[in-house]
């Protein structure tokens, strides 16, 4: 994968250097030469790398028959040439990648059955979070697409309905939405309310190794510690279920500067106001409670802090 990208990008894009980070979860060995092939041609008038990047991806799809799914499905043509399409999207504008996704979508209702392998791929690729391509942002023009596509049916169109009212919540640049929380002593407190330049929202179950994982990454981490002491960062952990000893006892693997919480009325759960695919789920918050990184890693957390050093 990431040598075909190379490829497209020097045929492309390039003269510039980009900064990627190509991972594949296609068939690596597949030659490359179908791919090439299908790519559009950009005119020489266009030399400026980020007007071949948006010609490239209004442009990506003109060569292929999605009428033909024999076709398509050669070599994995469709996945490998969808994944690198993905890639694409990071060059481009939140504009041109919703219009170019838009421009696919219709294209695909050409065969119904090419619609909902491309669906499937948007879901798969986009909302995992142990994809290495994960972007709820781009999942979520695709979604827009899926509900309003006449190539649905109403049932059909349900999961992507529901997810599309998951990943809309608490997206990046946008207000946390708020909640109560309770304390080891019953005491409570919101989110809202809690008052530092950064908030670490931390949704974890204690008894998950990976949570224990994170805690004593985070524990240890001189970058994040340092905006702790420095008063700047406060981290939030949020128990979402409803082992009350569970949690009690494990308050003590904490730092005493963290808010050590739980979710008392089950209302995260039941109101679906924050969508936990799993634990440990993380987000950076501002002095605003607006959301900086969503669904995030401890490095990219603490390559975060770094640059603010």
């Amino acid at each position: 994968m990431a040598k075909r990208m190379n490829k497209l990008i020097g045929k492309y894009i390039i003269p510039v250097i980009l900064n990627l980070t190509v991972i594949s979860l296609c068939n690596a060995r597949q030659p490359d030469s179908l791919l090439l092939n299908m790519m559009p041609d950009i005119p020489d008038a266009i030399t400026e790398p980020s007007g071949r990047a948006d010609y490239l991806a209004m442009h990506y799809w003109d060569k292929y028959d999605f009428g033909d799914t024999s076709f398509l499905m050669t070599d994995n043509l469709l996945e490998r040439s969808f994944v690198d399409y993905l890639d694409l999207l990071s060059l481009v504008s939140a504009d041109t990648m919703d219009k170019s996704i838009r421009s696919l979508m219709k294209k695909a209702e050409s065969r119904r059955e090419t619609y909902l392998y491309i669906s499937k791929l948007s879901e798969q690729y986009l909302y995992a979070p142990d994809s290495p391509v994960y972007d709820e942002e781009k999942l979520i023009p695709f979604l827009q697409q899926e509900t309003a596509s006449p190539a649905l049916g109403d049932a059909e169109k349900i999961r992507p309905q529901f997810l599309l009212g998951s990943v809309m919540q608490n997206r990046t640049g946008h207000t946390a939405n708020d909640f109560t929380y309770t304390l080891t002593d019953g005491k409570t407190g919101t989110l809202h309310a809690v008052s530092a330049d950064y908030v670490l929202l931390y949704f974890n179950d204690p008894e998950c190794e990976d949570c224990l994982a994170l805690t004593r990454r985070l524990i240890v981490s001189p970058v994040i510690n340092g905006f702790i002491g420095q008063g700047k960062l406060k981290i939030l952990t949020v128990y979402t279920s409803d082992d009350v000893e569970a949690w009690q006892k494990h308050a003590s693997t904490v730092l005493n500067s963290w808010i050590y919480s739980r979710d008392a009325g089950q209302i995260i759960n039941m109101e679906g106001i924050y969508n936990i695919k799993r634990f440990p789920t993380i987000y950076l918050l501002d002095k605003d409670k607006k959301v900086l990184l969503k669904d995030t890693s401890f490095e990219l957390l603490e390559n975060y802090f770094g640059k603010l050093q």
